[in-house]
């Protein structure tokens, strides 16, 4: 064996241990970071709410006009609360009275649907959605409902 050839076997089995170790330290770093959720309708929605405004449409001309919105009132509360998980939870007060209900949820394209434990589901349109502000429209029987919500 001449001295190269053994001073290069000496050094690869050296470097392969080495290697080795770069490779799965470079797995561990790269599985320790937290990978971003893509920003989607569903991920925005995900968090706690409250109502801050809402209209109905009381003209049933198929539209809600600024005239027709109104500031939720001080003694009435209410906090919607959509999981990651798809479950979530209504909380209202009103003048001190309160009740919770729960439900699930999805979102498919720029709807939301929520179908809540009591047997009672509605299908919002979600006209806007950021990291502070929620603002949601329904049909109704009376016409359309709209509802404004900032980040709780």
């Amino acid at each position: 064996m001449f001295v190269a050839d053994w001073w290069l076997d000496k050094t690869m089995k050296r470097s392969i241990p080495i290697s080795t170790l770069f490779i799965l330290s470079l797995l561990i770093i790269g599985s320790c970071t937290k990978k971003e959720q893509p920003d989607t309708p569903f991920t925005r929605v995900i968090g706690a709410w409250q109502k801050v405004q809402y209209a109905t449409d009381d003209n049933q001309d198929g539209t809600i006009e600024k005239q027709e919105m109104r500031n939720q009132p001080l003694d009435f509360v209410d906090v919607i609360v959509f999981k990651p998980d798809t479950t979530g939870y209504e909380a209202t007060s009103i003048a001190g009275v309160k009740d919770t209900s729960s439900f699930v949820w999805f979102v498919g394209g720029d709807s939301l649907y929520v179908s809540y434990s009591a047997h009672f589901s509605v299908a919002y349109y979600i006209t806007h959605v950021s990291s502070a502000n929620l603002t949601l429209v329904t049909g109704t029987s009376s016409g359309l409902a709209w509802y404004s919500y900032n980040k709780d």
